[in-house]
C-alpha cells in the first residue's frame, strides 16, 4: 500500500505544475473529497514533527472544514460497528501513534473494518527532503492496525474482495455525491469554501422573476411526474455517485423520482433504495415515462442521471453582441441555485403563461453550461432546441420520441413539438452542470468511436427536417438546429438547395459536353437573376421584434422607401459603431427573417 501511495504523490505534483502553466492568475481552490484527504495527510505530516521530509501545509480553509466533518461521515469509518468494537475516535497503533479516520476508503475493505492515516517515524531508509511521513492503514473491529492487505486478510481469516467492499464504495459514492453538489454550488456562487452546506435559493425568489400572469400558472410539485432516465450505472462507483447526486437533490426538494432503467440493471438500482421501473432502451424509456405521466394526468419532467446543479442567472442585457459585454453582463447577473422541482415549476409557468395563442407544450433549459452568450439576446426562445437532459412536457401533447433513433432524439422531439404546437419554451438563462459525454452507461454506450451511430441518427434527422438542420463544422458529427423563418422545416414548399459539390456531380452526370465550366457558370447566373423583388417594390417594416437594436433601426430607416432608393444609399450603424451602407445581403437577411416585407412592384 505504501509503495502505491508514494508513486501517486509525484504524479499529482507534476499535473499541478502542468495546469499552472496554462492558467492565467492564481486558480481558486475549491474543496472536494480528494482535497480534504490530502489536507489530512499534510496535517499528519506536520503533527509528526519530522524535519527530514518535504510537504506543503494544507490551506486553512481545508483544515477548518476538515475539522468540522464528523468522523462518522468520513469514508474510512466502519459501515457496521459490532458490539464491543473499538471506537474509531480512539484508534491507536501498538506504539501509541494516533490514527485518524480517513476521507478515503480502499475498494476491498469489508464493512466492519475502517481506514485511517498515521504519521511515521524517521528510519534508516528515510531520505532528506523525501515525501514520506504518513501511512494509510486499515483497522480491524477490535482495534488492531495493519499496514498491508495481506496481513489484514491473514488476521481476518478471509480474502478481501471487491465484492465484499462494495457497500463501502456505495457509502463513499454517497459522500462524494454530496460533495459534488456542494462543489457545483460553490462554483455557482464563486466561493472557495463554505463552513456550512450551501442550499438552494428560495423558490419564491426565483418565481419573483415571473410576471403576474405567469405566477398564476404555478402548480404544486405533485402535479409533476419526475422521471430519471438511466441505464447500466448502478454497478460502478462513479455511476452510483452520480445517481445519488441527482436523487439527493430531488429528495431535498421533497420529491421521490421514478428511475426508468434497463431490465438487466433493475435489481442493481433497487438495491440502492431507488424507485425503479423497467423502461428499456433510451427512446422506449422516454416514451414510457411520457405514457405513465399521461395515464396519471401529470406533467412529465425528464432528467438525466448525472446533473450536479441547476442554475438561473437574471440580470440586464449586454448593450452589444460582443464577448466582453456579454461576459460582463453574465458575471453581473444575480445567480440562483435552483432545485430541479422549482426549475420545472418555473418552466411550466412560462409555458402556460405564454402570450402566444397556441401555448407551447415543451420547455427546457439552455444547452451549454454557460449562458453568457445569451445575454445579448432574449431570455426565452420559442423555436429553439430543447435539451434532453432536463425538459418539461405539458399535459395534452401526443408527441412521442421516434424509437428508431438511438441518439439526438431530443432534436427530433423538439421539431415535432414545434410542428404540432407551434412553438417551444426554452429558458436561455437556466443552465445545468452535467457530464454529458464522459460518463459510462446510458446513452453514451450508443456512441461509437467511428461516429457511425451519430451519422446514422443525423441522417434520420435531415430526412425528416431537411431545412431545420445544418452540419456543425466546429464539432464532428454534430448538427445545428435552426428552424426556418417560413416554417417549412420539411422542405415541402421550399426544396432544400443542393450544395455546390452535389450540383457539380449532377452536372458531370447529365452533361456530356467538353466544357462543363460554361454550363456551371450558366447555372450560377440563373440563380443570381432570380430575385424576389422589383426595384420599384416598397419596403415595409413588419414590427417583428429583434434582439439586435441596430437591425430594428435600419428597418425603420428603409420603411416606406423603394428597393432602388435604399440599396447603396441608406447608411446605418453596426454594433461596433462603424457606418455601413445598406446592401443586397442586408435586404435578403431582413426579408428572410421577416423584419421587412415587400409591397407593389413586379418581380
Amino acid at each position: 500500500m505504501a509503495i502505491a501511495m508514494k508513486k501517486n504523490i509525484p504524479q499529482k505534483k507534476k499535473s499541478q505544475k502542468t495546469v499552472k502553466k496554462k492558467q492565467v492568475g492564481k486558480p481558486k481552490k475549491y474543496l472536494r473529497r480528494q482535497g480534504l484527504g490530502s489536507a489530512l495527510v499534510a496535517l499528519m505530516k506536520k503533527k509528526g514533527g519530522r524535519d527530514d521530509i518535504a510537504y506543503e501545509d494544507a490551506p486553512d480553509t481545508h483544515l477548518a472544514v476538515m475539522d468540522e466533518v464528523p468522523i462518522t461521515e468520513r469514508a474510512g469509518y466502519p459501515l457496521v460497528r459490532a458490539k464491543g468494537s473499538v471506537d474509531p475516535a480512539k484508534w491507536r497503533t501498538n506504539g501509541g501513534k494516533e490514527v485518524i479516520v480517513d476521507f478515503r476508503r480502499f475498494h476491498w475493505l469489508p464493512d466492519d473494518w475502517g481506514q485511517g492515516v498515521k504519521s511515521t517515524n524517521q528510519c534508516w531508509r528515510s531520505a532528506k527532503g523525501g515525501d514520506g511521513g504518513t501511512y494509510t492503514v486499515v483497522v480491524s473491529p477490535d482495534g488492531h492496525v495493519f499496514y498491508h492487505k495481506s496481513a489484514a486478510e491473514e488476521y481476518a481469516g478471509k480474502e478481501f474482495t471487491k465484492e465484499g467492499g462494495f457497500n463501502g464504495q456505495v457509502r463513499l459514492a454517497q459522500l462524494q455525491a454530496k460533495e459534488a453538489v456542494q462543489l457545483a454550488r460553490m462554483q455557482i456562487k464563486d466561493l472557495t469554501t463554505s463552513k456550512t452546506p450551501i442550499g438552494t435559493d428560495s423558490d419564491n425568489s426565483l418565481f419573483a422573476i415571473l410576471n403576474p400572469k405567469e405566477r398564476k400558472c404555478l402548480v404544486k410539485k405533485d402535479a409533476f411526474h419526475f422521471a430519471v432516465v438511466s441505464a447500466r450505472r448502478a454497478s460502478k462507483v462513479e455511476g452510483v455517485r452520480d445517481i445519488f447526486m441527482v436523487q439527493s437533490q430531488f429528495m431535498d426538494a421533497g420529491v421521490t423520482p421514478t428511475w426508468y432503467v434497463d431490465a438487466e440493471s433493475l435489481d442493481d438500482y433497487k438495491k440502492l433504495g431507488l424507485k425503479a421501473v423497467v423502461g428499456g432502451k433510451l427512446t422506449p424509456s422516454r416514451n414510457k415515462a411520457l405514457q405513465d405521466a399521461a395515464r396519471l394526468g401529470k406533467v412529465c419532467v425528464q432528467v438525466s442521471d448525472d446533473i450536479s446543479a441547476w442554475e438561473y442567472r437574471h440580470g440586464k442585457r449586454a448593450a452589444v453582441r460582443e464577448d466582453d459585454a456579454m461576459n460582463a453582463a453574465h458575471a453581473a447577473a444575480k445567480r440562483y441555485i435552483v432545485s430541479p422541482v422549482a426549475a420545472a415549476q418555473f418552466i411550466l409557468a412560462k409555458m402556460r403563461g405564454s402570450p402566444l395563442e397556441q401555448k407551447p407544450k415543451l420547455g427546457g433549459v439552455y444547452m451549454l453550461g454557460s449562458c453568457a452568450r445569451t445575454f445579448a439576446g432574449d431570455e426565452f426562445g420559442t423555436k429553439h432546441f430543447i435539451l434532453g437532459d432536463f425538459f418539461v412536457a405539458d399535459t395534452g401533447s401526443k408527441v412521442r420520441f421516434d424509437e428508431s433513433m438511438t441518439l439526438k432524439e431530443d432534436y427530433d422531439f423538439t421539431c415535432s413539438h414545434i410542428r404540432a404546437h407551434g412553438s417551444v419554451m426554452r429558458c436561455n438563462r437556466m443552465t445545468l452542470q452535467v457530464k454529458h459525454y464522459s460518463n459510462s452507461g446510458g446513452a453514451c454506450t450508443n456512441r461509437d468511436k467511428k461516429g457511425e451511430q451519430e451519422r446514422k441518427n443525423i441522417a434520420i434527422l435531415t430526412s425528416k427536417w431537411p431545412r431545420a438542420f445544418r452540419p456543425n463544422h466546429k464539432r464532428k458529427n454534430e448538427v445545428i438546429m435552426s428552424w426556418p423563418a417560413d416554417d417549412d422545416a420539411e422542405g415541402v414548399k421550399t426544396p432544400l438547395k443542393k450544395s455546390g459539390r452535389a450540383s457539380s456531380k449532377a452536372v458531370k452526370k447529365t452533361n456530356t459536353s467538353k466544357a462543363p465550366k460554361a454550363v456551371k457558370k450558366a447555372v450560377v447566373k440563373k440563380k443570381v437573376t432570380q430575385q424576389a423583388w422589383s426595384p420599384k417594390s416598397v419596403l415595409v417594416s413588419t414590427g417583428k421584434e429583434t434582439t439586435q437594436p441596430y437591425i430594428a433601426a435600419r428597418c425603420k430607416k428603409v420603411h416606406g422607401k423603394t428597393v432602388e432608393q435604399v440599396l447603396g444609399s441608406v447608411q446605418f450603424k453596426t454594433p461596433s459603431g462603424h457606418t455601413k451602407t445598406y446592401g443586397v445581403a442586408d435586404l435578403k437577411y431582413d426579408l428572410f427573417r421577416g423584419y421587412l416585407t415587400l409591397k407593389g412592384g413586379k418581380k
